[in-house]
C-alpha cells in the first residue's frame, strides 16, 4: 500500500510539472503583466496597439492585392520585401520612443533617421516612377503608387507625430495622395485626411501617456512630500519634548550643585525631582517615536509654574482652561511648552504673565535684554497653527516680549513685527 501511496504522489507530481511547461508560454508573459507597474502597462498596451496598427493595415492592404492580381510581377515581389523592411523598422521605431516607454530604453535615433530616409526616398522614387514624362507602364505606375501610400502611411503614423513642422510635412504628405490619386470624387478627399488622422491619433495616444506619466510623478511626490513631511514633524515634536525637559534638567542641576556646595538638606529633593524628569524625558521620547504623545493645556501650565518657579520666574496665569476651546487647547498647550522653554533658555525675566481667554492665548514676559536670535520651535508653531486656521503672533518691544496665539483670527491680522520676523 506505501508503494502504491509513494507511486501515485510520484506520478501527480511529475504530472503537474509536465503541465506547468506546456502552459508556461501562456502563464508566464500573464504572470509578467500582473507584476507590471500600473504606468509600464499602460504604456505596454499603448505602444503595442500602436506597433499593430501599421502590421495589420498593411498585412490586409497586401493580402488583398495578391488575392486580386493572381500573379505577380517582379516589381511587386521587391516591392514587398522592402515595404515589410520598412515596417520592421517602424516597429522598432515605436519600440524604443521614449515617449512610449515607461523607462529609458536604448536611443531610438539611429532606427528613427534610418526608418525617416527610407521613407521619403520611396516617396521620391515612386512618385518620379508615376511622372507622365517617363512613359512607364502601367505595371510599374500601379506598383509605384502602392509604395507610395504604404511610405505615406508609415511617415504619417510613425515619423512625422514627432517631428518639428509636423503641420508642414502632413500637408506635403496629403498633396503627394492627391496628385497621386487616381479619383476625382469624394475618395481623393478622403485619402487626403488620411496623414492628419493618423498622426492626430498617435499624437493623442503620446498625450494619454504623457498625462498618465504626470499623475504617475504626482504620486511619486506626494509620497515624498509625505515622508518629507513625517520627519519633520518627528524631529519638531522631539525638539519640543526633550527642548524644554533639557532647560529644565539645566536649571534643576544648577540648583542642585548650589544647594551642593551649601550642604542643604533640599538637595535630595531636587536631586529625585531630577530623577524625575529624567525618566518623564525618556517616557516622552518613546511616546515621540511611538507617534501617540499629545499634550494638555493645564498639565503644561502646571509644568511651566514649576519650572519656571525653580528659575525664581512668578507665573501669574489669567483665565482658565475651560475658556479655550478644546479643538485648540492642543496647540496652545505647545505654545505654553514652547514660550517656557524660550524664557528659560533666552531670557532674564523675572515676571511672566498668562493669559487665557476664548479668541487668545498669550504669554508676555519681562526678561528680553539682548538678542534672542531665530527662535525655531515657534517657527514650526506658527506653521501648524495656520494650518488649524489659527494665527501665531511673536512682537518685542524693549524688555517686553510676548507670543499670542490668536484662535479663528481673521485672514488680515497683522503679524509683520520685527520680533515676529525674527522667529
Amino acid at each position: 500500500m506505501n508503494k502504491d501511496f509513494w507511486t501515485a504522489g510520484w506520478t501527480a507530481r511529475w504530472f503537474s510539472r509536465g503541465v506547468s511547461l506546456l502552459a508556461s508560454p501562456v502563464t508566464a508573459p500573464l504572470n509578467s503583466w500582473r507584476r507590471l507597474p500600473n504606468l509600464a502597462k499602460y504604456t505596454l498596451y499603448t505602444r503595442v496597439s500602436l506597433q499593430a496598427i501599421p502590421v495589420v493595415l498593411l498585412s490586409a492592404y497586401f493580402l488583398g492585392i495578391v488575392a486580386n492580381a493572381g500573379t505577380l510581377n517582379p516589381s511587386f515581389v521587391w516591392l514587398l520585401g522592402f515595404s515589410v523592411i520598412l515596417l520592421i523598422v517602424t516597429v522598432l521605431v515605436y519600440e524604443y520612443q521614449p515617449s512610449l516607454n515607461s523607462h529609458p530604453r536604448r536611443s531610438v535615433q539611429p532606427f528613427f533617421f534610418t526608418g525617416l530616409v527610407l521613407n521619403v526616398l520611396g516617396v521620391v522614387v515612386s512618385v518620379v516612377l508615376q511622372l507622365p514624362a517617363l512613359n512607364s507602364s502601367e505595371s510599374t505606375r500601379a506598383t509605384a503608387l502602392i509604395f507610395t501610400l504604404t511610405c505615406v502611411f508609415l511617415l504619417s503614423i510613425a515619423y512625422i507625430p514627432w517631428m518639428n513642422y509636423r503641420w508642414v510635412w502632413l500637408i506635403a504628405m496629403s498633396a503627394v495622395l492627391w496628385w497621386t490619386s487616381t479619383t476625382t470624387d469624394y475618395l481623393s478627399a478622403l485619402w487626403v485626411v488620411i496623414p492628419p488622422l493618423m498622426a492626430g491619433t498617435v499624437r493623442l495616444s503620446v498625450w494619454t501617456v504623457d498625462v498618465m506619466k504626470e499623475v504617475e510623478r504626482s504620486r511619486e511626490l506626494e509620497a515624498s512630500l509625505r515622508v518629507t513631511e513625517e520627519r519633520l514633524r518627528f524631529a519638531q515634536e522631539l525638539h519640543d519634548t526633550l527642548g524644554q525637559h533639557l532647560a529644565a534638567m539645566s536649571v534643576k542641576s544648577e540648583l542642585a550643585l548650589a544647594l551642593a556646595k551649601r550642604g542643604d538638606d533640599r538637595l535630595e529633593n531636587e536631586l529625585r525631582e531630577l530623577q524625575k524628569l529624567t525618566r518623564t524625558s525618556m517616557s516622552e521620547m518613546r511616546d515621540v517615536v511611538s507617534g501617540y504623545r499629545t499634550v494638555n493645556l493645564a498639565t503644561e501650565i502646571e509644568g511651566a509654574k514649576s519650572l519656571l518657579a525653580d528659575a525664581h520666574i512668578h507665573l501669574s496665569v489669567i483665565g482658565t482652561t475651560s475658556q479655550v476651546s478644546p479643538a485648540h487647547r492642543e496647540l496652545c498647550a505647545w505654545l505654553v511648552r514652547e514660550a517656557t522653554t524660550n524664557i528659560l533658555r533666552h531670557s532674564d525675566a523675572t515676571d511672566v504673565t498668562l493669559t487665557l481667554s476664548s479668541t487668545e492665548v498669550r504669554m508676555d514676559n519681562n526678561g528680553v535684554n539682548k538678542d534672542i536670535g531665530r527662535l525655531s520651535g515657534l517657527s514650526a508653531l506658527r506653521t501648524r497653527a495656520e494650518s488649524a486656521g489659527m494665527t501665531l503672533i511673536v512682537s518685542r518691544e524693549d524688555d517686553q516680549f510676548s507670543v499670542r496665539m490668536l484662535i479663528n483670527a481673521p485672514a488680515n491680522t497683522p503679524a509683520d513685527t520685527p520680533a515676529e520676523k525674527e522667529a
